[in-house]
């Protein structure tokens, strides 16, 4: 069996990784005093643990962005592209659930306007409330208020 593509220079960088950290400890003892070693030591390791890091959001970004496509059947072809306004809709929902600042301040105002556009009251619009940790209202409860809208047409 092959070795995956691109092994050999993950070894390699992590060797340099452990090679620059172990330079950087060693200049350390060196040229910093005493009373200020723990404090570079900890800036070092914390520079390591960010690009570190840096490079596994990398790859991991890659990874999910490589994907294949959904299929609709076994035939291989691919599925219709989703309508943009709909990803973007779905985008704005799932965020509105997360976060109840971002609930608040787009996408309740934009349903209000809505609901002004097609002449409801926004006072008949029941603002529906957050939960805990500062996430948004519940997905049910916005499908509850976007039924609303659509069933007083």
């Amino acid at each position: 069996m092959a070795p995956e593509p691109g092994r050999g220079a993950g070894l390699v960088a992590a060797l340099v990784v452990v090679v620059a950290l172990g330079a950087a400890i060693s200049l350390t003892e060196v040229f910093v005093a005493q009373a200020h070693r723990e404090t570079a030591i900890r800036l070092i390791g914390a520079l390591v643990l960010l690009v570190a890091v840096s490079r596994i959001r990398a790859v991991v970004k890659a990874a999910v962005d490589h994907r294949p496509a959904w299929r609709n059947d076994q035939t291989g072809d691919a599925g219709p592209e989703p309508d943009p306004r709909m990803m973007r809709l779905r985008d704005e929902l799932r965020f509105s659930a997360r976060s109840q600042s971002y609930f608040d301040h787009l996408l309740w105002p934009r349903l209000v306007a809505l609901a002004s556009s097609r002449g409801i009251s926004p006072e008949a619009l029941v603002k529906p409330p957050g939960r805990r940790f500062g996430r948004g209202p519940s997905l049910a409860a916005l499908a509850r208020v976007i039924a609303a809208l659509a069933a007083r047409r």
